[in-house]
């Protein structure tokens, strides 16, 4: 009897292992995931997971949006693309201003 109860040990170690290894970490992904969602809206801009970045220019129903990339080039990708929403406290590279140009 003691060589059973202690396989059955081993085996609830083992299955604590996965748990913590496996799952919880997909549950904080999700969780983080469904987070951003939230936070989307039209006029935001965000990086996806390819490096692209863009300004969300239309929400589309089911798992879709639009971005815009550059000047009148949109792109339509899925909403789990997004990586990260750029806030006021990220550095993006923005084009000069016109009072800073040289008059040439």
């Amino acid at each position: 009897m003691g060589g059973s109860t202690l396989i059955i040990v081993y085996i609830a170690i083992f299955v604590g292992i996965i748990y913590l290894f496996a799952v919880m970490p997909q549950r904080r992904l999700r969780r983080a995931q469904a987070q951003l969602m939230t936070k989307l809206h039209v006029g935001v801009e965000i990086i996806t997971t390819g490096g692209l970045y863009g300004t969300v220019t239309e929400i589309e129903d089911g798992d879709t949006l639009l971005i815009e990339v550059a000047e009148d080039t949109e792109v339509r990708i899925a909403k789990a693309a997004i990586s990260r929403i750029l806030d006021d406290a990220s550095v993006a590279l923005s084009p000069p201003s016109e009072s800073s140009e040289s008059p040439e």
